[in-house]
């Protein structure tokens, strides 16, 4: 199972921020990202319900240990309604092709 740390690690790198990006949005040091991905240092309250907002995932699922979350499926999903109407179609065919692809 993953941890709270590791969880926010593989949210950040699944939308492409880095450590600098993430700290500067969410008024933090660089050092503090580190150590909380690290779980060297415990997330405070205010700090979590900030990632949670700017890796759009709840804060139950980056805490949670009863079950492996699939980090992908909610950032995806805030990702994909933040694009343009035909980078989304694009998706969509993409994926609609790749499922045909499969059988």
């Amino acid at each position: 199972m993953m941890n709270c740390g590791e969880k926010l690690k593989a949210a950040r790198e699944f939308l492409g921020l880095t450590q600098e990006q993430v700290a500067n949005t969410l008024n933090m040091t660089r050092n503090m990202i580190v150590n909380i991905e690290n779980n060297n240092r415990a997330i405070k309250s205010d700090e979590l319900y900030k990632f949670s907002k700017l890796y759009g995932i709840s804060m139950e699922e980056i805490v949670s240990n009863e079950k492996e979350v699939n980090m992908n499926i909610p950032i995806f999903a805030r990702s994909f309604v933040s694009l343009s109407e035909r980078d989304q179609q694009e998706i969509l065919n993409l994926i609609k092709f790749k499922s045909n692809y499969k059988e």
